[in-house]
């Protein structure tokens, strides 16, 4: 199972250096792409050795790990991006640390939840970001009719 959890990240993680490749290149956004791409290694690569080697005293915080990761990459973006929704969804990942405990056994499926909910609001949210969503707010240019039309 945890091999193909894995195999499942690693799959996840190219698609997502395939969707953002373009923005990675074009707008000079390959930092963040690496970071991401570095905190899920790490996390694969510490779950996965917990796993097969017995480290019963990490499997233990996996979950506030995971969501350490998670909260590391969002702090990263919104420096990278200028992005204050980035960081308020560090802010949420780290926060939910303080009441995994809270969870008892259910923390995988807290842990879930969290991540899930901050991907959704990444997904589903117009970010702040400098130069990304900024052009929305700019009035369109005016062709050479509209200007002749009024005047």
């Amino acid at each position: 199972q945890t091999l193909y959890l894995s195999g499942l990240t690693v799959v996840g993680v190219l698609i997502m250096v395939n969707l953002t490749l373009y923005l990675a290149i074009e707008k000079q956004f390959a930092q963040v792409l690496g970071y991401w791409v570095l905190l899920m290694v790490v996390g694969i690569s510490i779950t996965d050795l917990s796993v097969f080697l017995g480290w019963g005293h990490v499997l233990v915080f996996i979950c506030p790990l995971w969501l350490t990761l998670n909260g590391v990459g969002y702090f990263l973006t919104g420096i990278e991006l200028r992005s204050r929704m980035f960081f308020l969804l560090s802010g949420c990942q780290i926060i939910a640390i303080l009441f995994l405990p809270l969870a008892g056994i259910w923390q995988p499926l807290t842990t879930g939840i969290v991540i899930s909910i901050c991907a959704f609001l990444v997904a589903e949210l117009q970010w702040d970001a400098d130069g990304v969503c900024l052009s929305q707010l700019q009035p369109a240019p005016r062709s050479s009719n509209e200007v002749v039309a009024e005047t």
